[in-house]
């Protein structure tokens, strides 16, 4: 079977800021993703290792914060190779943990929340049995 040419690169939530550069700070000095584009000052996009974000300078979706994070629901799932390790980098960041790192059957998580309020939830998969 031929495998067609991969057409697609990357996924990038976009989330809807408040503040750009208060945002740019936060994802870069204390989650460490590079800033790769500022757009006009109103749009921007960070990275790391792979995983993208965009931001938009606008006002930020309403919702019931605390019945959000009670629920534990995520605005974006990333996939980490060392929960335990990137969780206590961004304690020591000063980071605001929605929910402290765990080890659930599915792998080990921990969420955090920007200052927008959108949690982003960092998973380690559990190995494979061999």
């Amino acid at each position: 079977m031929n495998e067609a040419p991969k057409s697609l690169s990357y996924i990038a939530p976009v989330f809807r800021v408040g503040d750009i550069s208060r945002s740019l700070a936060f994802y870069g000095d204390q989650l460490g993703f590079q800033v790769d584009f500022v757009f006009e000052s109103f749009y921007a996009g960070v990275s790391r290792d792979g995983c993208h974000i965009h931001l938009k300078h606008s006002a930020p979706t309403t919702r019931d914060q605390k019945v959000f994070e009670r629920e534990e629901h995520i605005d974006a799932c990333i996939g980490v190779c060392n929960a335990a390790g990137l969780s206590a980098s961004f304690a020591a960041a000063d980071v605001p943990f929605v929910v402290p790192l765990r080890h659930m059957p599915y792998g080990s998580e921990f969420y955090v929340r920007d200052p927008d309020g959108y949690v982003l939830g960092f998973v380690q998969s559990p190995p494979m049995p061999t």
